[in-house]
């Protein structure tokens, strides 16, 4: 099958996942990043029990209400739940696309100041794709992660480099065209990182510089934007600045639609947008009007939200009480109940 081939496919799953008042579930947090969340909630982090977690998750009757797709890490991609069904399985039978998270992790970028990262995992892409296609996986995930410094008044960007920048919209671009040749939509995720003291005005110049760098690199590419997603950051303030709350709202959604008005190709289906940070509420909150002044602006795309934190937290605090206690379909009853609260407002149902 060559490359043209895929692209019905691909335009038909891209759309499907930014689908009208549903979202993108990321469920793909690493062994270390799920550690952090499981010792808050006195859980050990053990493969058994992140299949537990992930069961509880996955397993919600009522997901594809909500959800539109679920991104998944490797491992979770070969497990089992605990009636021997594939996870994944559990998916389509709930008409729910799954995906896979395919990329490495982050390494530091030697060429870039110091702190700064590029995401690693080039190298035997076009296996790891395969084999979640195989799986029955029909979209991948790559994300790339970029600190803010400067970009006040008139000062300019320190961070993202110019090394950091250049790195990431090839190595992003790279990946899309890789996962596009092996028949499943990428979502590229350039998160540009809430850290910091920066302004929201800086978080704006930030994410123009990254966007339309990673965009102009996938032209380069060959990406084709109709079968292809964009996730991304809403522009914030940095956390230092205590950028929460309610009165931030209408200045995250302006600045954010602004951002993405100067640099998403209208042939995007759609853009999804990460938690990053932001408490559960205000992730809803922000959501629900940058859904809003987008529309007052015309944006051509769906706006919808891929969220890990802000949908977990409350799922897997849930979860665990009664998990802790041995009761495992109490744990799964009370994941699905809180799961689906949070989705709901996040959808805007």
């Amino acid at each position: 099958m060559t490359h043209d081939d895929h692209i019905p496919f691909l335009q038909r799953v891209a759309c499907e996942l930014v689908a009208s008042n549903k979202g993108i579930l990321a469920a793909d947090e690493s062994v270390g990043t799920i550690d952090k969340r499981f010792q808050a909630n006195a859980i050990e982090n053990n493969e058994e029990n992140r299949r537990q977690y992930r069961t509880a998750l996955l397993s919600n009757p009522a997901l594809a209400t909500y959800v539109s797709g679920v991104i998944l890490h490797e491992e979770t991609v070969q497990q089992l739940d605990n009636s021997n069904s594939k996870l994944v399985d559990v998916l389509i039978n709930n008409k729910v696309h799954p995906g896979c998270k395919v990329d490495k992790g982050l390494v530091p970028l030697t060429s870039g100041l110091p702190g700064e990262q590029v995401t690693s995992g080039l190298d035997g892409l076009p296996e790891r794709c395969r084999a979640a296609k195989k799986a029955g996986c029909t979209f991948t995930k790559w994300r790339a992660a970029l600190q803010v410094e400067g970009g006040d008044d008139d000062r300019g960007l320190v961070r993202p480099s110019a090394q950091c920048v250049d790195a990431m919209a090839n190595t992003l671009a790279r990946y899309a065209a890789i996962s596009q040749a092996e028949g499943l939509v990428p979502i590229v995720e350039p998160e540009v990182l809430m850290d910091g003291d920066h302004s929201a005005e800086a978080a704006a110049r930030a994410n123009e510089v990254v966007l339309s760098a990673l965009f102009a690199a996938m032209h380069v590419h060959g990406v084709v934007m109709e079968g292809a997603l964009l996730k991304c950051s809403m522009v914030t303030p940095g956390k230092s600045r205590g950028g929460g709350g309610v009165e931030h709202t209408d200045l995250v959604a302006s600045l954010t639609v602004r951002t993405l008005m100067r640099t998403v190709p209208p042939a995007m289906p759609g853009v999804v947008f990460l938690s990053g940070g932001q408490t559960d509420d205000d992730a809803a909150r922000n959501l629900q009007a940058v859904r809003k002044c987008a529309v007052d602006a015309r944006s051509p795309w769906k706006l919808t939200f891929s969220f890990g934190r802000a949908l977990h937290n409350a799922a897997l605090a849930a979860w665990a009480s009664k998990y802790l206690s041995g009761d495992v379909a109490g744990a799964i009853e009370a994941a699905h109940g809180a799961l689906s609260q949070r989705a709901a407002a996040c959808a805007g149902s």
